[in-house]
């Protein structure tokens, strides 16, 4: 008995001492034991050859649709942030955007924020769109830059960024089940 288990550890061995260099050679173009940090956004990487990439949200300035006035935002520390690009002349936003207000409603005391961004939009059109709907004082107008730094999102768009500043969904050219994908996404981690 005791011949098999030593016969059958010699064949193994080879095998686990290849994948132990492997480890040893990842963790060596790491740096620190398998993670290093993109030097472009700080972001953790692997040297293993994972697939995902983590992205940090990007901060952009805007003008406020109730104080004319250019605002920064940034996904902030402890909170998720939403942020839906629509237009008042979008079919497609005008038909969801009483269940994305629904959806910030229920989730206003859960450390969750959303920020709508009028792209591609005349500001009057804009705050008469922000007015019916009772956007408020989360209503913005997209600039170049914006549209640049998210890609030219196609209408309606959400992104959303998770507690610690990393963009973690984004949907593009929404449909209603997407909305009840925010939701489900939003209740699980914005559970108290």
């Amino acid at each position: 008995m005791i011949a098999r288990v030593f016969f059958i550890m010699t064949l193994l061995l080879p095998g686990v001492n290849v994948k132990a260099e492997d480890a040893k050679e990842a963790a060596h173009d790491a740096g620190h034991a398998g993670e290093a940090k993109d030097s472009k956004n700080g972001a953790p990487t692997r040297a293993d050859h994972y697939v995902h990439r983590w992205v940090a949200f990007p901060s952009f300035k805007a003008t406020s649709l109730d104080r004319r006035e250019n605002k920064s935002v940034a996904p902030r520390d402890g909170r998720v942030t939403v942020i839906v690009f629509l237009a008042s002349w979008c079919v497609p936003c005008q038909q969801q955007i009483k269940e994305f207000k629904r959806i910030e409603e229920k989730y206003q005391n859960r450390f969750t924020d959303f920020v709508y961004v009028f792209a591609h939009d005349t500001e009057s059109d804009a705050r008469g769109f922000s007015n019916v709907y009772k956007i408020g004082g989360n209503a913005m107008m997209a600039s170049a830059n914006v549209l640049e730094a998210f890609h030219q999102p196609e209408l309606p768009t959400y992104y959303v960024a998770d507690r610690y500043k990393w963009m973690v969904l984004r949907k593009s050219n929404t449909q209603k089940a997407d909305l009840d994908g925010l939701d489900n996404f939003l209740s699980l981690h914005t559970a108290l």
